[in-house]
């Protein structure tokens, strides 16, 4: 027991340490460009005051005629843009989702149904294909010819002024894509699942973007509140066979990397309308599962896809800082490993403190003052405590001190779900063939 107890402590000791230093670099590179990255935020005046330039806004749907006919509705009735049309991507065996978008373009005809060639489900990137494909056939029935092309999901509760955003952002300053927020919608009913989701993606969209973007690094885009200038889907056309890779899990990760090295511009814009007001922020809302299951295969698609997809298809091709961020999102693999096996480290340390309250010999000591091993774990101490602080400060700064507070122990059960999330994405990973399907996630 001594043996393997001494042999689980350096190992995850060590790569608790080298992840550590990791996290702190990126911690430390947001806090140093914060300040430069918000003065370089448009003014909110200057994005209401241009010209509306003409936008497709595609959102693609299988199997959500729960949220699709909300997400429409929403949009349509609060959006405050004119020049724009709307594409959604349906497949003919979904009836029930049909039969509500339908319902809704029957009466406003900026919607416009666009009704796949295959039965689904097949991939989200091969469903975008067809809707774009659709948008080509509009442009040259109608005369028409949009300028931009704006991606959302089909449960998004679409921000009223991103559309100007998005406009501005592309039309006249200089940037080909860009990337908003995504914000877990804050709810007082105890939805606990879902507020993991709140907790991840408060620190990963105030901070992780925002060093990628001062370090002039790939952004990968996040699937839904991403928009394009026309003329770079017009190129990709020109290029590949198909603009989205329809045989990719994540589709718009893929799409970050390769428009990275295509040298293009993508800008990440965390614009709030009232810098004292964190729910003024431009971003897109969306409920995320709130069932543990439902969570787990949201997850395991992200890794399968991110992890070891795009691993296989790109490697470590790029520049060292591209093969650096390359790293930092392939490291989930192991990282969600690591986790379980510090606490298996943590029970057996549980287990021999039990021991020897009782007087029973369980296990002989094995860590010695001023060791090396005792340095090792000092610092995986103090890595703990830099990281739950900084969870607790970005999770306050989007929902406030009880949302924060809360966060360090939702922190287990959101490692516990990425933990299963990774072995699902390895199955999911290793049965794959040519082509993967989606699956629909259950939304609350």
């Amino acid at each position: 027991m001594n043996e393997l107890f001494y042999i689980l402590l350096w190992t995850c000791s060590v790569l608790l340490v080298i992840s550590g230093i990791d996290d702190i670099m990126v911690d430390l590179l947001y806090w140093f460009n914060r300040w430069k990255y918000a003065r370089n935020l448009p003014n909110i005046d200057d994005v209401t005051s241009v010209n509306e330039n003409a936008i497709a806004l595609i959102i693609c749907a299988w199997r959500e005629y729960k949220v699709i006919g909300r997400t429409l509705t929403y949009a349509l009735s609060k959006m405050k843009y004119s020049n724009y049309q709307i594409f959604v991507g349906i497949y003919p065996n979904d009836t029930k989702t049909l039969e509500v978008v339908k319902r809704i373009a029957q009466k406003n005809n900026r919607v416009v149904i666009c009704v796949n060639s295959h039965d689904g489900p097949t991939t989200k990137a091969d469903n975008l294909n067809n809707v774009y494909n659709s948008i080509n056939r509009f442009e040259a029935d109608t005369g028409k010819a949009f300028d931009v092309v704006l991606i959302h999901d089909s449960e998004d509760f679409i921000h009223p002024l991103s559309l100007k955003l998005f406009n501005y952002i592309l039309m006249y300053q200089g940037i080909d894509a860009v990337q908003i927020p995504v914000v877990p919608i804050k709810d007082n009913k105890g939805k606990f699942i879902h507020r993991t989701y709140c907790d991840a993606f408060a620190e990963v969209h105030s901070k992780d973007l925002i060093v990628r973007q001062a370090l002039k690094a790939f952004i990968p885009f996040a699937g839904t509140g991403m928009a394009f200038k026309r003329t770079i889907f017009k190129h990709l056309e020109a290029h590949y066979t198909h603009v989205f890779n329809d045989a990719n899990l994540t589709e718009d990760y893929e799409l970050g990397l390769r428009l990275y090295k295509l040298g293009y511009k993508t800008a990440y814009i965390n614009l709030l309308l009232d810098k004292s007001n964190a729910n003024s922020r431009i971003a897109t809302g969306e409920y995320f599962p709130n069932n543990f299951w439902a969570a787990v295969r949201q997850r395991s698609r992200w890794t399968a896809g991110i992890c070891f997809q795009n691993w296989r298809m790109h490697k470590w091709t790029g520049s060292l800082k591209t093969k650096y961020f390359l790293l930092r999102d392939r490291k989930t693999i192991f990282s969600n490993f690591m986790v379980l096996l510090s606490n298996l480290v943590f029970a057996l340390f549980l287990f021999y403190l039990l021991g020897f309250s009782l007087g029973i010999s369980y296990m002989e000591s094995i860590v010695y003052e001023n060791s090396a091993l005792w340095v090792f774990l000092w610092l995986c101490f103090f890595f703990m405590v830099w990281r739950l602080l900084h969870r607790f400060i970005f999770t306050y700064n989007w929902y406030g001190f009880r949302y924060a507070l809360f966060s360090l122990v939702r922190l287990n059960f959101d490692n516990l779900i990425n933990f299963f999330a990774t072995f699902r994405a390895m199955r999911v990973f290793m049965t794959m063939k040519n082509k993967v399907v989606w699956e629909s996630t259950d939304h609350y």
